[in-house]
C-alpha cells in the first residue's frame, strides 16, 4: 500500500491539476519528490505513528482538525480508514478487502478495528476508488448500498521496475523461483513450500532451482517457519528478508520466475514488477491476480498443491513457455500507468467537488 500511495502522489504532482494538495504524512521523507512541486505541501504527522489506538485517535481527532486548519475542501483517505466526522467531502481508496473476504488471514485486532471503522468511512465517502475490478466487485457485494459510488482506478508499474526495464537475458543455471511479499497466511506460502518440496523430491536438488522468499516477517507465520525448518537441510530455500527496490531489481534479474499464488490480493503489484522486467509469472487463477495478469501468466488454483507443483515443474522444463510468458508480460504492463491512475483520481475529485457546488 505504501508503494501505491507514493506512486499516486508522484503522478498527481507531475503536472498542474488546477488545485493545491496537502499530504498528511506519518513519514514525510517518502514524499520528497512531491514537496518541491508548485501547489504541494507535505505536512509531517509524527502523531500518526504507533499502535492501533494511537493511529485511531490521530485519524478521528487530529485529521479533522488539520483539514480545518489547512482550509481543505476535500479529504482523500489513501487507506480505507477515514474520520467518521470532519465536514468536508471524502474520497476513499480501497486496495483490498481481505479482512472481509478471508478474515482468517488478518490479525484479529486489526479485523475488529476495520469492522468498527470501515463501514462508516465508506458510508461517508462520496467516491470509493477500487484498485481493481475484482476489488470493486467485492465492495459492491459487501456494501451494495454504496455500489454507485465505486470507481475502478487500477494501479501502475512502480517507478523502480519501470526504470529497470526488461532484463537482457534469461538467468543461467543459478536461476531461482522468487516470491515477493510478507511472510503471512494470505500469501499461501505453506502450500508453496509443500509444492516445492514435491518438486525437490521428484527431481533431486541438482535439477531443482532454489526458492527465494523475499519479504518482511508477517503475522501468524509459525506454520511457514515450521515448513521452512523442515526444508532447511536441503539448502535450497533462502529468506533474505525485506528488500529495497535496488535489491529487488537484482533479485528479479536472476529469477527463473515469480511465484505469487496468493489466496487473496486487491491488486498484486509484484505481478507488474516482474512483468516489467521480463520475468515469467506464476499466479492464482482468481480475483485481482487473474485480472491483472490476464493471459500473460501461468495461472493455477492456489489451493491445489499438486497443481502448484506441476506448474513449478513446467517452468523448469519448458524454456519456450518462459520465453512466451516473458514477452507477454512485457506487453501486458503497457496497460498499467500511474498517469492513468492519477487522471482517474482527479476525475473523482472533480465529480465530488462539482456535486458540492465547488469549482475545480
Amino acid at each position: 500500500v505504501g508503494t501505491a500511495i507514493l506512486e499516486l502522489c508522484r503522478a498527481l504532482s507531475a503536472e498542474d491539476r488546477g488545485c493545491d494538495f496537502s499530504v498528511l504524512a506519518a513519514w514525510p521523507g517518502m514524499f520528497d519528490d512531491c514537496a518541491g512541486r508548485p501547489g504541494w505541501t507535505v505536512v509531517p504527522c509524527d502523531g500518526a505513528r504507533g499502535g492501533t489506538l494511537r493511529k485511531a485517535w490521530f485519524l478521528q481527532v487530529r485529521v479533522p482538525q488539520l483539514v480545518r486548519r489547512l482550509g481543505g475542501d476535500l479529504l482523500h483517505s489513501l487507506q480505507f480508514l477515514a474520520p467518521l466526522g470532519g465536514g468536508v467531502p471524502l474520497v476513499t481508496s480501497v486496495y483490498d478487502l481481505a479482512w472481509l473476504e478471508h478474515p482468517d488471514t488478518v490479525e484479529r485486532s486489526r479485523r475488529l478495528y476495520y469492522r468498527l471503522v470501515v463501514p462508516g468511512s465508506l458510508g461517508r465517502s462520496r467516491a470509493i476508488l477500487a484498485a481493481s475490478r475484482a476489488t470493486a466487485d467485492e465492495l459492491a457485494r459487501n456494501f451494495p448500498h454504496l455500489a454507485d459510488r465505486i470507481r475502478v482506478t487500477p494501479l501502475g508499474v512502480p517507478r523502480w521496475a519501470r526504470d529497470a526495464g526488461p532484463r537482457q537475458a534469461e538467468p543461467g543455471d543459478g536461476g531461482y523461483f522468487l516470491f515477493l511479499g510478507a511472510l503471512e497466511p494470505r500469501k499461501n506460502l505453506v502450500r508453496v513450500l509443500d509444492a516445492y518440496a514435491r518438486v525437490l523430491e521428484g527431481r533431486g536438488p541438482d535439477k531443482t532451482p532454489d526458492l527465494v522468499l523475499a519479504g518482511p516477517e508477517g503475522w501468524r507465520d509459525g506454520a511457514i517457519r515450521d515448513r521452512l525448518e523442515g526444508l532447511g537441510g536441503s539448502g535450497k530455500v533462502r529468506t533474505p528478508g525485506y528488500c529495497q527496490p535496488r535489491e529487488m531489481s537484482t533479485l528479479f534479474k536472476e529469477a527463473l520466475a515469480l511465484v505469487f499464488p496468493s489466496i487473496h490480493e486487491g491488486f498484486g503489484l509484484p505481478i507488474l514488477e516482474a512483468m516489467a522486467q521480463g520475468v515469467p509469472v506464476l499466479t492464482s487463477d482468481r480475483g485481482a491476480m487473474a485480472e491483472i495478469a490476464g493471459q500473460a501468466a501461468l495461472l493455477v488454483d492456489p489451493e491445489n498443491t499438486a497443481a502448484l507443483a506441476g506448474a513449478l515443474g513446467r517452468l523448469v522444463d519448458e524454456p519456450g513457455l518462459r520465453r512466451d510468458l516473458s514477452a507477454a508480460g512485457i506487453d501486458r504492463v503497457r496497460a498499467y500507468a500511474w498517469a492513468t491512475t492519477a487522471q482517474a483520481t482527479v476525475e473523482a475529485y472533480r465529480s465530488v467537488l462539482e456535486g458540492q457546488g465547488l469549482r475545480f
